[in-house]
This record gives C-alpha cells, sequence and structure tokens, in this order.
C-alpha cells in the first residue's frame, strides 16, 4: 500500500450513485423532522457531502471527516459523525497509502475512547462503531486486492500482446531473410547469365540459357518452400545442399558457369553437424551472390578446413577496380551471414584484405 489506487469506472459509479442516495435521504430526513434542529440536520449533510472528496483525493476525503468529527463533540453530533467517519474506513482502506491508513487508524482508536467515555453512548457503542469500521475496511482491502489483480491482469495482457507481435516481426524478419538469402540469388543469377543471352558465341548462349533454366526452377522452389513457411526450424533448407562438401561443389559449378575460375579446398569433416553443413550452405549462396554481382573477373578461393572444435570456411575473390551499379544491392547480406552464425555460436568476418573480399565463417562442431 505504498500508493494511492484510483477507482475503477464500475467503482466510481457505484459510489456516486450511492452518494447521491445518501444525500437525498438526508435532505429527505431534514424535511419531514419538522421538529428537528435545523442545524443538525445540515451538519449530518455537510458531513455526508464530504465523501465525495474520495472521487479526487483520499487523504483530502479522510482529513475533512477527521475535521469534522473533532467539531461534532462540542455540537453534540459526536454519534452520526463517528458513524460517518467508521462507514468511511471502506474508501481509506480502498484507496489510501499505508500512512494514511494507520493516521485513519489512530483517529479511529482515540475518537472511540472519547465516544465510550460519553454518558449517552458507552463503551459498546464505540465498539459497534469500531466493528463496522473493521468490516468496511476489510471489504475495502478486498476490493483492493481485486483491482491490483486486474491491474496484473491487464499487464499480463499487454506483455502477451508484445510478445506476438515480437514473434510475428521475427517470423517476417525470418521470411525476409529467407527471400533474399534464396530468391535473391538465384534472381542474381539470372540477371547476370540473361546479358548473356546476345553472346555472338553459341556455347556461352546455351550455357546461359541451361543456367537461367536451372536457377528458375530452384527460384520456384524456394517460393513453394516459403508459401510452406509452417516448417519447422530443423526443416531442410530449401535450395542448399545440408553436406558442406556438396555445398562447395555446388557454389564452385555455378561460379564456373558464370566465367570464373575457381580453388576448391575443401577437407571433410566427418563430425560436422547438420547445422554446420546448412551455416556453411547459406553463407555460400550470399557469398555467391556478392561475387556474382561485385566481383571482378579471376579465381574465387573456397576453402573449408576443420580442427578438433570448429569448422571454418572460407571465400576468397577479387574486388573491382570500379563498384558495379548495374545490379542493386540491398547492403544486408553480411549482418545476415553474420546472424545465422552467431546463432550456432560461432563467429563471422568479412572485409577487404589487400585487393580481395574475404568472408570467413567459424562454426563450432560441438
Amino acid at each position: 500500500m505504498r500508493k494511492t489506487t484510483p477507482l475503477t469506472r464500475v467503482e466510481k459509479t457505484a459510489f456516486v450513485v450511492l452518494l447521491l442516495a445518501a444525500v437525498a435521504l438526508s435532505v429527505i430526513s431534514m424535511v419531514t423532522d419538522g421538529g428537528g434542529d435545523t442545524t443538525d440536520g445540515l451538519f449530518e449533510l455537510v458531513v455526508t457531502a464530504l465523501f465525495a472528496l474520495y472521487l479526487w483525493s483520499a487523504a483530502a476525503g479522510t482529513a475533512s471527516l477527521g475535521a469534522a468529527l473533532v467539531l461534532s463533540f462540542p455540537a453534540g453530533l459526536s454519534h452520526p459523525t463517528f458513524l460517518a467517519f467508521a462507514i468511511a474506513a471502506l474508501c481509506v482502506v480502498r484507496l489510501g497509502t499505508g500512512a494514511l491508513v494507520l493516521g485513519y487508524s489512530a483517529t479511529l482508536v482515540v475518537a472511540a475512547v472519547a465516544v465510550a467515555r460519553q454518558p449517552a453512548s458507552g463503551p459498546s457503542t464505540a465498539v459497534g462503531f469500531v466493528v463496522v469500521a473493521i468490516v468496511l475496511g476489510g471489504i475495502g482491502l478486498l476490493l483492493r486486492g481485486a483491482q491490483a489483480r486486474g491491474e496484473q491482469l491487464g499487464a499480463q495482457l499487454v506483455r502477451s500482446r508484445e510478445r506476438e507481435q515480437a514473434a510475428a516481426a521475427l517470423e517476417r524478419r525470418r521470411l525476409a531473410g529467407d527471400l533474399h538469402d534464396g530468391i535473391a540469388h538465384d534472381l542474381t543469377v539470372i540477371a547476370l547469365h540473361a546479358q548473356l543471352l546476345d553472346d555472338p558465341d553459341a556455347t556461352v548462349r546455351q550455357t546461359a540459357q541451361s543456367t537461367i533454366g536451372v536457377t528458375a526452377r530452384n527460384a520456384l522452389g524456394d517460393l513453394r518452400y516459403l508459401i510452406e513457411i509452417a516448417a519447422d526450424e530443423e526443416s531442410p533448407t530449401p535450395g542448399f545442399a545440408s553436406d558442406p562438401a556438396a555445398a562447395v561443389r555446388e557454389a564452385a559449378d555455378t561460379l564456373t558457369a558464370a566465367g570464373y575460375r575457381v580453388d576448391v579446398h575443401a577437407a571433410p569433416l566427418p563430425r560436422a553437424p547438420r547445422r554446420v553443413g546448412v551455416v556453411f550452405a547459406r553463407v555460400l549462396r550470399e557469398s555467391l551472390t556478392n561475387v556474382l554481382k561485385h566481383a571482378a573477373p579471376g579465381t574465387v578461393v573456397l576453402t573449408v578446413r576443420a580442427d578438433e572444435t570448429h569448422a571454418e570456411l572460407t571465400v576468397r575473390n577479387a574486388l573491382p577496380a570500379v563498384r558495379r551499379e548495374d545490379i542493386p544491392s540491398a547492403g544486408t547480406g553480411v549482418a545476415r551471414m553474420a546472424g545465422l552464425v552467431r546463432e550456432v555460436g560461432g563467429d563471422l568476418r568479412a572485409g577487404r584484405e589487400a585487393d580481395d573480399w574475404v568472408v570467413v565463417a567459424r562454426v563450432p562442431l560441438g
């Protein structure tokens, strides 16, 4: 109870209705009691109306009722005012801080002692009013607990929606990554080989046509996979060989068909987990796309080696003297590769070394 807890909309509505009913009863009592003291009736009406302050501030309402209670003793109106103060226990416990509840309780005890000493009332009346305060305070505590549980439930629902939104965003990023890794690569290969369809050499044209056909079928397969994205994390990666050696051979064949010389240095990885092959295949595909987009004509070196704990893939190619602008780049490839490698506990380096561009992916075997 370190802070005040405002009324809910339902509680506020019920409070206003009950308060208006109490004020109306006080007015009716004043009108019908023709022989009574009008001053006493007005005082009781004011005390009743003071409960409205709880709609704005529990401290203000309690302080006002406490002041009215003090004034009621000289006026001989301590009984109805003390009853109102006891009823206020519900509002104090429901709305107030721990300090306010403590101050209210101390005031209640002092007032009870004062009422008990009055000849017209005695201890039984004071005890009865205290019991009323305890019962209503318990109800206020129950209402406060229900309001706190409602807030917790609301916070849980918000967190649940945030988790769902984060999961949806992650799935969208995953889908975008798969599009980049698969479809973007295939479209790059098709675009580059389409430029060879006008080559005067019939062999070059035939090779380009064949490569375009194979790549287009791969792209359709990737699209089919993305449509059936319900596959789990362990499902085969579309268009990729999960064996590192096979992935290197596929990359070498594609580069050779595109006119590059390829040097392959691939040591066998008999203990390589499947995830190593999948990650290497994705890194190879992204690196292959970058070579086809940006590399200068020449030799591409593909190296796979391993020690007792890690496997390492290296792709090295010559950089062009002038950056190509005819095929646009999304600029997300290296970040995607690094993210994929980190997911399996590895690390990736990509950057310029002299006149070459070098990508090194190191992945744990365990």
